[in-house]
């Protein structure tokens, strides 16, 4: 699972350094933690431990912008030699501020793949979570369809990729993101904000070795054939 800011599981992280990308810049930066204190009422339990919710703020120390989120996280009593501290164990993360963007797929994409990627990011952008593992899950399935994999369900059309020439990580990928649709879809499963992003890269992730690369190459094949006509064209 992708993780979204490195280094924040631990003790209290307010003063910390810790790693991500910013929304603002959207670098893969550091940030100084400048705020994190629990929400008054948030507490409730998840199986066997308590969830709490903090309103953290992220100082961005590349473009200097601050970036405001809602943690869910367990906290817990831990023995130290200096007596007991918290430890934090991040649940999920919720942006709210900046407004999140929905993502997007490269343009290399077909049009219909792009058109429900973009109906998934939107659920994912406004915190739909199942939705949006739904709609990945179908973005999945337009991938294979337009690729041409055979099979009489999803799971076999998926493990066809391979006869089309995906890569065994692809094809891992798109199980995956079959795993999650499912789970929504029939048993009413919510996967965390980063498990869902963990998914929507993982897709990203495909769309640029199945069709931004290759299209690449093929621009820079014309771009090579094009220069040996015009020296030939030029030479006496």
């Amino acid at each position: 699972m992708t993780i979204r800011y490195a280094n924040l599981d631990g003790f209290n992280p307010s003063n910390r350094t810790i790693g991500g990308e910013c929304p603002h810049c959207l670098r893969h930066t550091t940030f100084a933690v400048s705020w994190h204190a629990d929400l008054n009422g948030s507490n409730r339990e998840v199986a066997d431990a308590i969830v709490i919710k903090y309103l953290m703020t992220l100082f961005c120390q590349w473009c200097q912008k601050d970036s405001v989120y809602l943690r869910d996280a367990v906290r817990k009593q831990v023995p130290t030699a200096q007596g007991t501290r918290e430890l934090f164990t991040t649940i999920g993360i919720e942006q709210v501020w900046p407004g999140k963007t929905p993502r997007e797929l490269a343009s290399e994409a077909p049009e219909v793949v792009r058109d429900v990627f973009a109906e998934a990011a939107l659920a994912e952008a406004a915190g739909a979570n199942r939705l949006a593992g739904i709609g990945y899950r179908a973005t999945v399935e337009q991938i294979v369809k337009e690729r041409g994999a055979s099979g009489k369900n999803l799971f076999e059309r998926i493990s066809d990729l391979k006869s089309v020439g995906a890569t065994d990580e692809i094809v891992a990928a798109f199980h995956e993101a079959r795993f999650v649709g499912n789970d929504a879809a029939h048993d009413a499963l919510a996967y965390s904000t980063d498990e869902i992003a963990d998914v929507a890269e993982l897709i990203n992730e495909a769309v640029l070795v199945l069709y931004v690369q290759p299209a690449q190459r093929a621009k820079m094949a014309a771009q090579r054939a094009a220069r040996r006509t015009a020296a030939k064209q030029s030479s006496p």
